[in-house]
């Protein structure tokens, strides 16, 4: 209780305790709208937590996917640490067991022009032609590769330098250059080519007439006191049969298999993948499971109260309820592009159950699995694909996300700019080898890269998105930093601060009311003792009328 020391010090007043009626007066007024505002501020900061805690648990879907995209249903061993295998394309890919020799690895050609004073050496000018081809084996004659055509360079006043040289050479397709401090107080002109015999490099120098010396870097008639290294084919034979690539990564030996080469082996090295079932299904139950998880933890966050139950802190949010609809939406979503059809994971054996949670049988998808391996893909990994050999088609842009479907790939011509896909037009270019490479940069294409080679060609073309990948999207959407919860929070956060200026404008409101009640009953406090000392004063002098005994 409010004590009013005015009003008990002042006896001749009313004896009402003015301060505890005005701040009641007051009171009555005001707090129904201070409790409103207090409560929508209290359910703003608690709808910002809850962001938070949705943006957590989406984060946990959005780290397994991560982590899964990529993994393969094969199990691949090799007893030999010379030999990598990994799959690349589980469409085509089959059981494989096989034994693999390898005799030499592909190497790259590498010159040495030597004795230079410094980088920036001055060289004569003139013009340099590269010819593309092999060496014999003591690199003294040339063959030429028909396949791939003589690059030319300018040496001028703006680049007759030994890096400036170095530049001109890099610019080439299928050449790298770079100059090397030796350490002794000379300088070298190191020049590498592609790996591959057919892709070492013969230099035929044409000098300026009025600055003669270029012919220095002229390998025509002396590569063999110029070469370092000799560019040469991988050798291997597989399963007893010879086999020569011109790289030590080689992506055409067995449908849907890279092998990468390490090193020569001293004896047949064993290779055994086959399909594993068990790991796939702990892959897909795991997913199951941490779905699972979050949705009963997002069911918790918008549980409306009903039946007893604890109301969740996001319950009437509209936002979150709309996550969770497309979250439930994305599992049963098509995935077309992985083949003339579209996919579902339900075809795995999942279940979606009424509560919105998941189920998995092993049953199910032991039987799916064994009959189409390339499901697991469909839930797991992103495939492109095409239905031409001559036509090569893949996605690795992190930025662009080509839409899944069907495509079909026209050539016009073969001078790399004139390509389509459905239709949209490509980007593209040659090769010093002939190889026609094209991108999508706009429209459902955008981020696919075709490659052609030969005549022109037409392909149909299959890219399939898989369902990770495209979760992986959504959750971006969501969490980013510019996403759908960051904009909640920042609408909630808005608003507190205008339920914040309004707190302020009621407490202004709640000075000024509680001012003028306390001059008003101020006011009457002094009529009261007014009138109580003109009682008084009555009282006395009649009083004083009144006969004396």
């Amino acid at each position: 209780m409010t004590v009013d020391y005015l009003s008990a010090i002042n006896k001749q007043g009313s004896g009402l305790n003015i301060t505890q009626i005005v701040d009641s007066l007051v009171q009555a007024e005001t707090a129904p709208a201070a409790s409103r505002l207090q409560s929508s501020i209290d359910e703003k900061n608690a709808a910002i937590s809850g962001y938070g805690l949705i943006a957590a648990e989406l984060g946990k879907l959005k780290d397994y996917a991560v982590s899964a995209q990529g993994t393969s249903s094969y199990e691949i061993t090799s007893d030999s640490s010379a030999i990598g295998v990994k799959v690349t394309d589980q469409s085509l890919t089959k059981p494989f067991d096989g034994k693999l020799t390898v005799s030499q690895l592909a190497s790259s050609q590498t010159l040495e022009f030597s004795g230079f004073s410094s980088k920036a050496a001055a060289i004569n000018k003139g013009s340099v032609n590269i010819d593309f081809g092999s060496w014999s084996n003591d690199g003294t004659t040339f063959t030429a590769d028909a396949t791939q055509s003589t690059q030319s360079l300018s040496i001028s006043d703006s680049n007759n330098t030994l890096v400036g040289l170095a530049d001109a050479l890099t610019a080439i397709s299928g050449v790298n250059a770079t100059v090397t401090d030796k350490g002794d107080g000379t300088f070298s002109l190191i020049v590498n080519t592609e790996t591959g015999a057919k892709n070492a490099i013969r230099l035929r120098v044409t000098e300026d007439g009025s600055d003669p010396g270029l012919a220095t870097f002229d390998t025509s008639s002396n590569n063999q006191t110029k070469q370092v290294v000799a560019a040469t084919d991988a050798s291997l034979t597989l399963n007893g049969v010879s086999i020569t690539r011109s790289t030590n990564t080689i992506t055409d030996l067995v449908d849907g298999y890279e092998f990468k080469l390490n090193s020569t082996t001293s004896s047949a090295a064993s290779i055994l993948a086959s399909v594993n079932s068990n790991s796939a299904f702990t892959k897909v139950k795991e997913f199951v499971d941490i779905f699972n998880s979050v949705n009963s933890s997002i069911d918790e966050l918008t549980n409306k109260g009903l039946e007893g139950t604890e109301k969740g802190i996001l319950a009437r949010d509209v936002v979150v309820s709309g996550i969770k609809r497309e979250l439930r939406s994305l599992v049963t979503t098509s995935l077309p592009g992985f083949e003339d059809n579209p996919r579902y994971i339900s075809e795995l054996g999942i279940k979606t159950e009424r509560d919105g949670s998941l189920s998995l049988s092993e049953n199910d998808f032991n039987k799916a699995f064994a009959n189409e391996p390339i499901l697991f893909d469909v839930m797991i990994n992103s495939l492109a694909r095409s239905n031409n050999p001559s036509v090569k088609v893949s996605h690795t842009s992190t930025v662009l996300q080509p839409k899944g479907g069907v495509y079909n790939f026209i050539e016009t011509a073969t001078d790399g700019d004139s390509a389509s896909l459905d239709g949209i037009s490509l980007v593209g270019n040659t090769s010093s080898s002939g190889i026609r490479s094209y991108a999508g940069v706009s429209g459902d294409i955008s981020g696919l890269r075709v490659e052609s080679s030969g005549v022109s060609q037409s392909a149909t073309i299959y890219y399939g998105q898989s369902f990770l990948s495209k979760l992986t999207d959504y959750i971006d959407d969501v969490i980013s930093p510019v996403g759908t919860l960051a904009s909640s929070s920042a609408k909630a956060s808005s608003s507190i601060s205008d339920y914040t200026e309004d707190q302020a404008k009621l407490d202004e409101k709640i000075a000024s009311m509680t001012e003028r009640y306390m001059s008003q009953f101020s006011a009457m406090e002094s009529a009261v003792t007014g009138f109580k000392k003109t009682g008084e004063f009555l009282t006395g002098f009649i009083d004083s009328l009144k006969p004396k005994d």
